[in-house]
């Protein structure tokens, strides 16, 4: 493989919180030609701002999904009509939130949940749907 392909491999790597050494190791490249690209090249940097990235869109999910919920509680005050794809699009966001927090603080990748507890259901129908 060429210099530049295992450049590039090992930064995503880097960049997606792989060590100089596991770097090392899987790709067979030199601890200190890892460190000297790292420096070079400004991997830190470069992972600190993907890591302000994902915060940044988690922040953003939660201000949607909040905008969500005002938008449907505004609707059974007005008694606007509301989509069945706005619901289902806050079930979704809801659901994905805990597993960001997660991410967060553990390197791992989310567990997607595909079904919603009878605890959530109820939840949902009483806070949002109105329904006792």
């Amino acid at each position: 493989m060429s210099k530049m392909k295992l450049f590039k491999q090992a930064e995503q790597m880097y960049l997606k919180g792989s060590t100089v050494s596991e770097i090392s190791q899987e790709l067979g490249i030199a601890k200190r030609t890892l460190f000297y690209w790292k420096k070079q090249y400004g991997w830190d940097k470069k992972r600190k701002e993907s890591m302000y990235d994902k915060s940044q869109f988690k922040e953003d999910l939660q201000k949607f999904a909040q905008k969500l919920m005002e938008r449907i509680e505004n609707s059974n005050i007005s008694n606007n009509q509301i989509s069945q794809a706005e619901y289902y699009s806050l079930v979704n966001i809801l659901n994905f939130l805990p597993e960001l927090k997660e991410n967060n603080t553990q390197n791992e990748t989310p567990k997607i949940k595909t079904e919603l507890s009878a605890d959530f259901i109820r939840q949902i129908e009483r806070e949002i749907l109105g329904i006792e």
